[in-house]
């Protein structure tokens, strides 16, 4: 309980022993401005009496006793209560009693009877951050409560609901700004698990439930669709795009090419050009590929663990003619310094780089990239080529 809020309680308690015309009284709520710390304080006999304690019943108002009665037939939770509740005050401490006489008259009043429903929203946040359900009052009172929360339109404290795909949790009073909430988004179930959130918004606390959805509608994609798009583009990517890429690798596995194009469709989805909603995602998956050609062949080879480097020679690039293996490979030797080959018919056994027979462009690499881009198109190197010795 708010030490405020305490303190006010205790001081009622003390004031309603003491004083023989409110003894039979007792505390039904206490309500609580955050900002002015002023409160507002109902005690009753549960009868007919009804006292009410607030800032604007002190004596220099001309209340003596700082406080005034409220005539039976003018009481009704909805002025003294939830109107206030809609001005700025919070729920300090109400009775059990009283919340079981609240639950009753929402039952049958609410929504077309109750003119401050977005009081009622902030009093229902009250019950839910408190654990005040139906099966609590059942418990406390020995009645048969009415279960009104079908009528609560926010998100209790720890409270989580999942929209698009994403996980999402109330936590406590934004401390700088007390009429909303603080709520953390994360990616999926097990990034809520693990306490990885995306990012902690600020939202207006009333109608918590529909700011989530309308914030989430407004920054974040729907999952729902992402991860539809996902399989499409993932099997679009492996059987595509991306498949003379893959068999330059040699890594047949269907699994882990299946899960590298995922991570790319991953990327993709979470791209501008994904965004463009100018062009189809098709064509714009093309142009992304395109921008991103070099990245995204690197980050192939670290996920398939491609070596390229065996002692003094490295493979530059690689890639078919007619089913044979093709590679173009920078060499070293002492006798030759820096040279550029295209071998054909290479392999990588043994930790070892060799080819049945290559054709060799000292140091020449302009040279040697023009004719591998040649060769892997289908062309024929013996006349540009001459008679170059061959080693």
């Amino acid at each position: 309980m708010n030490e405020k809020v305490e303190k006010v309680k205790k001081d009622i308690e003390s004031f309603l022993m003491e004083d023989i015309e409110h003894q039979d009284k007792v505390i039904d709520c206490i309500l609580i401005n955050l900002d002015t710390e002023e409160t507002m304080v109902i005690a009753s006999d549960r009868i007919e009496d009804v006292i009410l304690f607030a800032p604007y019943t002190t004596k220099e108002n001309g209340y003596d006793k700082g406080y005034f009665n409220i005539p039976e037939w003018d009481f009704n939770f909805d002025n003294y209560i939830f109107e206030e509740l809609e001005k700025g005050y919070f729920v300090g401490y109400i009775d059990d009693e009283i919340n079981y006489g609240i639950w009753n008259t929402l039952n049958d009043l609410f929504p077309e009877d109750i003119d401050h429903k977005e009081g009622v929203q902030k009093y229902l946040q009250y019950c839910a951050d408190n654990g005040i359900t139906k099966e609590y009052l059942d418990n406390k009172t020995k009645y048969d409560t009415p279960d009104i929360m079908k009528h609560f339109e926010g998100l209790g404290l720890n409270g989580k609901i999942e929209y698009k795909g994403y996980i999402i949790e109330a936590d406590d009073i934004n401390a700088d700004n007390v009429n909303e909430n603080l709520v953390h988004i994360y990616e999926n179930q097990q990034d809520y698990i693990n306490g990885e959130e995306i990012e902690t918004v600020s939202l207006n606390t009333v109608g918590l439930k529909q700011n989530v959805r309308e914030y989430i509608d407004e920054f974040y994609q729907d999952k729902t669709i992402v991860n539809e798009d996902k399989a499409y583009y993932t099997f679009v990517l492996g059987y595509d795009l991306l498949n003379d890429m893959i068999k330059k690798y040699e890594t047949l596995e269907c699994d882990t090419n299946y899960e590298f194009c995922g991570q790319v469709a991953e990327k993709f989805l979470s791209s501008k050009e994904y965004k463009d909603s100018n062009h189809s995602a098709y064509e714009m998956l093309g142009q992304w590929l395109e921008n991103n050609k070099e990245q995204i062949e690197t980050d192939y080879k670290d996920h398939i663990g491609f070596k390229d480097t065996f002692g003094l020679k490295r493979i530059i690039d690689r890639g078919y003619r007619r089913g044979e293996p093709i590679a173009l490979v920078e060499s070293f030797s002492e006798k030759w310094g820096k040279e550029y080959i295209i071998a054909f018919g290479y392999s990588t056994k043994n930790d070892d780089l060799s080819w049945n027979y290559g054709y060799y462009y000292d140091n020449d690499l302009k040279t040697a990239t023009k004719d591998f881009q040649k060769v892997i198109n289908g062309g024929n190197l013996a006349r540009s080529f001459g008679s170059k010795e061959e080693r």
